[in-house]
């Protein structure tokens, strides 16, 4: 069926607060004119290491550097524990509903942040998501997303992962130390088309990096030159050096 026609008998909202978009609103993408203004103000938050807006902060968490991760891309950050933050919102959004024009929004905002001068034999991949999940809500929100970063960017999507048979344990429900070790149990290299060739790996959020550490360590190893993490939002503890969050830990215990 037709965009518009899909528009004209589903009028889009914005993907936040789920209010009515208006046509102009509807031209800057999927938030409307105050969610906009959150998320822009939200982009700017400063990373305490290197004092930096998060998106231009290119700080990666311990495990990421641990395992050679070229570099850590990032819009926002996420504010673990509250749902009202218009870039958790977002988040959920797309982890819950297949949400086109939202996707779009965000490949839009992330493409800006990648360094086009870099992107000569490059392939965009993502981290698959649970089959359990997939099932449940119908999208692979990471998935989609390089999808839609390869229309802006003009580079290939390749499927260079797949989650093994079995492995469904949900990484937030996880201890630090479980993730790591279930991460790099649950995905498997399933194409060596990357060989040779920069990667940029797709995620939606970053914990701890597990996921990633874990899926760029195995695509190192299977012949990537390089690989880069991208991913819509951090969790808003990795802006915080090491020193500073057990300082702060300690004061509640």
């Amino acid at each position: 069926m037709n965009r518009r026609l899909i528009e004209l008998l589903f009028p889009p909202r914005c993907a936040a607060c789920r209010e009515l978009l208006t046509l102009k609103e509807r031209e800057g993408g999927a938030l409307c004119t105050s969610c906009m203004a959150e998320w822009r103000a939200a982009t700017e938050v400063k990373c305490e290491k290197c004092f930096l807006a998060a998106k231009e902060c290119h700080c990666q968490t311990e495990l990421l550097e641990s395992v050679s991760c070229k570099a850590f891309y990032k819009a926002v950050y996420y504010l673990h524990g509250k749902d009202n933050p218009v870039q958790n919102r977002i988040i959920y959004r797309i982890k819950n509903t297949r949400d086109r024009r939202t996707i779009e929004f965000l490949a839009g905002e992330l493409a800006e942040l990648l360094p086009k001068d870099e992107l000569e034999n490059t392939a965009l991949s993502y981290i698959p998501r649970r089959r359990r999940a997939y099932l449940e809500n119908g999208t692979d929100q990471a998935r989609e997303l390089a999808n839609a970063l390869s229309k802006v960017l003009g580079i290939p999507v390749l499927q260079c992962l797949t989650r093994k048979k079995g492995r469904e344990l949900e990484q937030k429900k996880l201890s630090p130390g479980e993730r790591w070790r279930n991460a790099r149990a649950s995905y498997a290299v399933r194409d060596r088309a990357f060989r040779g060739m920069h990667v940029f790996l797709v995620d939606d959020i970053v914990t701890t990096g597990s996921s990633l550490a874990a899926c760029v360590q195995k695509l190192l190893r299977a012949g990537a030159v390089s690989v880069s993490c991208i991913a819509i939002a951090s969790d808003d503890g990795n802006r915080i050096p090491v020193a500073v969050a057990l300082k702060k830990d300690s004061l509640f215990h």
